[in-house]
């Protein structure tokens, strides 16, 4: 069955973080992990997961005309920070929009790629059911729910995340073909990584000191070089697949946790700069986010045109999951 990615919508929350928010101190800021970020965008303290999805999903709504009584037959979500333990929100949010799908589900693996994997979901859905609409959400918003901590912004780390909403509609046709959909998981880097606390409470432990992710020099040169080998793998896997070369690809859209990377992987498809769309410099790393927002804005931007082909890529977490996807784009409002 072909399945199209037609359309894509974005929400940043109001907020908006400048450097001096943070107050790190030590070697570990000069680190090119940590850096390369200017602005990043933050939750308000009230604001939640079902809010920015129905903030995303208001304008993809509105461009395609959608009934969404009968316009979704699929809802995903993917949310980085839960708004309440155990609980999704798929549920809220179908009922936030009015929506009545067949499928609710709380995809809470994948990560950074975890748009490219609800992608797959949605398209194996549709092969076994009667279904044929998708609304994919992907929430990142730990930014400003744990990053901003007081006792969390001296940390290096604080200051790369950002915070946003990305949405996708899928439609069981030809009309903006995704082409293929490469994954790979890891799971012997699973464990790499953790939420850690300076009391050595685990995350679900009543606690004096705030949860953040535990960086160590080694660990750092670790992901560094899994994240170049598993992405640039995974992209050459769905250039074989369909029997295309880089030179086929005319923008790649990957996730963005720091230049390094975005700059390797880049240079691994050969491509110019100004082919890579990204928005780290001023959103920071959007987590699994940062692929339905950056081409949203490619979109908007009259970069991204009808017929461009499109390489979707990234890797999550430690390098637990690694996924790449093609889109034959041809859905410009």
């Amino acid at each position: 069955m072909i399945v199209s990615l037609v359309a894509t919508n974005s929400y940043l929350p109001e907020k908006i973080v400048p450097n001096d928010f943070f107050i790190t101190e030590g070697a570990s800021d000069d680190h090119p992990m940590f850096k390369g970020t200017n602005l990043r965008h933050h939750v308000a303290e009230n604001e939640t997961a079902v809010d920015m999805m129905e903030r995303a999903s208001a304008q993809l709504v509105k461009d395609l005309n959608l009934d969404v009584k009968k316009d979704i037959d699929i809802l995903l979500s993917n949310v980085t920070c839960l708004d309440q333990p155990f609980t999704g929100s798929g549920a809220g949010i179908a009922y936030r929009l009015g929506a009545d799908p067949a499928w609710i589900i709380d995809h809470q693996n994948g990560g950074c790629v975890s748009f490219l994997y609800m992608m797959d979901v949605a398209r194996a859905l549709m092969a076994g059911s009667n279904a044929k609409t998708a609304l994919i959400c992907n929430v990142q918003n730990a930014a400003g729910r744990i990053f901003s901590h007081p006792e969390n912004r001296k940390l290096a780390q604080s200051a790369v995340p950002g915070d946003g909403c990305g949405v996708g509609y899928l439609i069981a046709n030809d009309s903006s073909p995704i082409i293929t959909i490469v994954k790979k998981t890891y799971g012997e880097f699973a464990g790499d990584m953790r939420m850690i606390s300076d009391d050595g409470k685990e995350w679900w432990e009543p606690r004096t000191t705030p949860c953040h992710v535990e960086f160590t020099e080694r660990k750092i040169a670790k992901v560094i070089g899994r994240g170049n080998r598993m992405v640039t793998e995974v992209m050459q896997k769905a250039l074989d697949a369909v029997s295309l070369k880089s030179s086929d690809i005319d923008f790649l859209i990957t996730n963005q946790p720091n230049r390094v990377f975005l700059r390797n992987w880049r240079e691994a498809l050969q491509m110019k700069p100004e082919q890579h769309i990204q928005t780290f410099a001023d959103h920071g790393n959007l987590f699994g986010a940062a692929i339905p927002i950056c081409l949203t804005k490619g979109v908007n931007d009259g970069l991204i045109q009808k017929g461009h082909r499109l390489m979707l890529a990234g890797f999550s977490h430690a390098g637990d999951y690694a996924a790449a996807s093609i889109v034959h784009w041809h859905a410009n409002r």
